[in-house]
């Protein structure tokens, strides 16, 4: 009795002392959890910012440049200037009327509307093309029969007595009225709608979150054209640009986009106009029929449009020709929006600037324009030397005037900062031998160096060019693909909470440099502080404590 009693006892402590150590290990490891620190950065410390290759090209001095305008067969309604006006690199030196240009883009914008349109159809038709089976050769030539048999069928049912029918109807249309946002993704987009970013630019469009349903009305599309402006109309899963993915993104520019009407609606998912959605309610139809009649057989009461059929070839054949067609059309569109881009470059160039620091010599009289071909403005140079360099057309568009470049004396080594003050429409006369595609064109421009001190005419200079980025990607963040960590293909980040502790941050990210950095274009800024994001220590929840410099 004595010995159960001890056991009894013994295994009691022995119960006491495990719970009590359970207990410690928890006790210890939430205190442990509690107390637990991981250093975070922040992440204007570790952004490398938008990193650009640097183009070269190289050229001569000049110091003997002379600016001549021509108008090549445009309407000058103002002239800015005088003979001996002194004038400086941006003057306003003629103004031309651009009434003309503005129909002509108007016009070309319909043109290229109607392109659109004819490649969403040659789209449409390969793939209706694609989901063909096609039919084995013999089974083609059975036709005769089945007209032999299709003529008696018509003969009989001549002779059958025609049914008279009367169907009375009582329609109801009822629209159906949609709610105009789902959380924060729109169902349908007005003037009204507010997007989450942008600037209506073609680098920072206005971006708005959208339903699968979502469409856009057609008096916002014709605000776009109207404003020249830009707007993204992204469809994300789960309607949460946080934690979805970008499944679709219509993009617009008014400056390309044909007016539509403006009660017409617009699908983002398959970018096409729509018809409003009705629900029909029908009274049952009644049928009178002359007694002592036959109802004819299904087939003689219609004649249902038959499918056209395709062996394997003609299918191949068939799908070839409208792929042709599609290519076709393409192309056509690329040309049409390089046509387009030059008539809004003529009429925003309307006023003529000096490129080069100086005094005009000749002014013509825009009431009897040089019909010689000679300039209608002529400006010679003054202080300062100028550059002139080729750029391949590929890269045309990675400058700008204004931009400053910088470039070098091969004699003497030293560098002179320079300003881009013109860039030639036309390329130059012949080939360019170096580096690049030899069958491409090469553009002049023509740059000023106000401290041209040691340079002298004919100098040999090597020119750095930063290509022309835009505002957002100047602005993008770029950290180590370290910092960013993967999860059922979401990308996410350790970030510093509003209590102090770790949170996981789910962000979008974009393209990859050098291998070792990567772009973040939503879900994260400067002034956040991240976590690496591997460790005992990366974990959320996690106190947040500033990393040693």
């Amino acid at each position: 009795m004595k010995k159960a009693k001890k056991y009894i006892i013994l295994c009691i402590v022995l119960l006491v002392l495990v719970g009590a150590a359970a207990g410690g290990v928890y006790a210890y490891q939430a205190y442990q959890e509690e107390n637990m620190q991981a250093e975070v950065i922040p992440v204007s410390n570790i952004n490398m910012g938008w990193m650009s290759d640097s183009m070269t090209t190289s050229g001569n001095v000049m110091d003997d440049y002379t600016q001549a305008v021509y108008l090549e067969d445009k309407t000058v309604s103002e002239v800015k200037v005088e003979e001996g006006t002194a004038v400086k690199i941006g003057d306003p030196l003629l103004v031309y009327d651009t009434s003309e240009a503005k129909l002509q883009i108007e016009m070309k914008k319909l043109e290229l509307q109607g392109v659109k349109n004819n490649i969403t159809l040659a789209k449409r038709e390969i793939e209706k093309l694609k989901k063909i089976k096609p039919v084995s050769n013999t089974a083609t030539g059975s036709s005769g029969t089945t007209g032999s048999a299709s003529g008696t069928t018509k003969n009989q049912a001549a002779k059958t007595p025609a049914k008279t029918t009367t169907n009375k109807k009582s329609s109801t249309v009822v629209v159906i009225q949609v709610e105009k946002k789902d959380g924060d993704a729109y169902n349908y987009i007005d003037k009204t709608a507010k997007p989450y970013e942008g600037k209506g630019t073609v680098d920072m469009p206005y971006r708005f979150l959208c339903t699968q349903e979502c469409y856009v009305m057609g008096s916002y599309l014709n605000w776009l054209v109207k404003e020249e402006e830009v707007a993204a109309f992204e469809i994300w899963s789960g309607n949460s640009r946080e934690e979805g993915t970008l499944v679709s993104c219509w993009t617009v520019n008014g400056a390309e986009f044909a007016s539509v009407s403006e009660n017409s609606k617009w699908l983002v998912a398959t970018q096409e106009q729509m018809e409003d959605e009705v629900v029909i309610e029908e009274e049952p139809e009644s049928e009178t029929k002359n007694p002592g009649t036959t109802a004819p057989s299904s087939e003689s009461e219609s004649e249902a449009p038959e499918e056209n059929t395709y062996t394997a070839e003609e299918l191949k054949k068939e799908i070839s020709e409208k792929e042709g067609e599609l290519k076709k059309l393409e192309i056509e569109q690329k040309k049409m929006r390089l046509e387009l881009k030059g008539l809004r470059k003529d009429r925003g160039g309307a006023t003529v600037t000096a490129s080069i620091n100086g005094v005009v010599r000749t002014v013509g009289d825009p009431e009897n324009p040089p019909a010689d071909g000679s300039a209608f403005i002529e400006i010679s140079g003054a202080k300062g030397m100028y550059v002139k360099c080729y750029i391949n057309e590929l890269m045309l568009d990675q400058i700008k005037v204004g931009q400053e470049i910088s470039a070098n004396n091969w004699n003497t080594g030293q560098d002179y900062p320079a300003v881009i003050t013109e860039i030639s429409e036309y390329p130059m006369d012949g080939r360019m031998y170096g580096e690049g595609n030899p069958n491409a064109s090469y553009y002049p421009f023509l740059a000023y160096i106000e401290e041209a001190e040691g340079l002298t005419s004919g100098d040999y200079l090597d020119v750095s060019i930063t290509p022309v980025s835009t505002q957002q990607e100047q602005n993008s963040l770029y950290i180590e693909k370290a910092y960013v960590r993967e999860e059922d293909g979401k990308s996410y980040v350790l970030k510093a909470g509003e209590d102090n502790r770790l949170v996981k941050q789910y962000v979008q990210t974009g393209k990859v440099v050098y291998g070792s950095s990567i772009e973040v274009k939503s879900g994260l800024s400067e002034t956040d502080r991240i976590a690496f994001p591997y460790g005992k220590s990366a974990k959320e929840g996690a106190k947040a404590i500033e990393a040693k410099q």
